[in-house]
């Protein structure tokens, strides 16, 4: 709205939901992703210690890129919002996983918009500035549903406000100064209405992001197995450093 009215602005992506159209990376989100990773690694022995299944929720509302790659990182079994589970294979995977683990134990990610099929979240509370009201925890829900069908204690975990917590790690360190850096650019340039970028992997700038089109969201095709809930592993050559399909390059920077 402020492009439209003449307001000179170069944008800059930041979420750890990595789901801001045009661009392949946010800041945040490699942070968050690390910070998962340490806060899950740490439960695994509380977890085998007690041969239990454990949920973990983590940020995502309406895209799953943060469960994910914490999900890819972890060797997890992973819930999506772009994909609607059935809870009745998630907990046969879950109790064959555990069976399967020297440690007996198991557990899956949990975006926080992730349902099954036939589920639904309660929501409370008033809006938010952008429409949306709480939504019930989808790990407390969903742990207590694996509970009762497979009768094997479950525990459910927060994750989502320890990823906002601490110092950015290396890789958004790097991200946000070289963003800082090309904003510059365009200023110096002359440039504005545009937002900085990774697009096919490299740095670069898009136009500012319409609202109208929504979040970006999970490829289920190239990064998401329907079928044992986790992330795709095998036939990533050739594709960017975050795994699925590159944001194209801007034609409007042709020539």
């Amino acid at each position: 709205m402020l492009a439209d009215k003449g307001v000179k602005l170069v944008a800059v992506p930041k979420t750890m939901d990595n789901d801001v159209q045009g661009t392949e990376y946010c800041i945040g989100f490699s942070t968050a992703i690390t910070r998962a990773k340490d806060a899950i690694n740490r439960q695994r022995t509380t977890l085998g210690s007690h041969e239990r299944i454990g949920v973990f929720r983590i940020f995502g509302r309406d895209a799953g890129f943060t469960a994910l790659y914490t999900a890819y990182v972890t060797s997890a079994r992973c819930l999506i919002p772009e994909y609607k589970f059935d809870l009745d294979h998630l907990v046969e995977l879950l109790v064959e996983d555990k069976k399967n683990n020297p440690s007996k134990y198991s557990f899956a990610i949990a975006a926080e918009g992730a349902m099954w099929e036939g589920g639904k979240l309660e929501e409370y509370g008033p809006a938010d500035s952008f429409g949306h009201r709480h939504k019930a925890n989808i790990a407390e829900v969903l742990a207590a549903e694996i509970q009762n069908r497979s009768g094997l204690e479950t525990l459910s975990s927060e994750l989502t406000y320890d990823l906002r917590s601490g110092d950015p790690d290396a890789v958004d360190s790097i991200v946000g100064i070289t963003f800082a850096n090309v904003a510059m650019n365009l200023i110096a340039e002359g440039i504005s209405g545009r937002m900085v970028a990774v697009r096919g992997g490299k740095y670069s700038h898009s136009p500012l992001p319409n609202p109208d089109q929504g979040p970006r969201s999970i490829d289920i095709p190239t990064m998401y197995n329907t079928d044992r809930y986790r992330p795709i592993y095998t036939n990533r050559n050739g594709l960017p450093l975050l795994l699925g399909i590159p944001v194209p390059e801007d034609p409007t920077l042709a020539g």
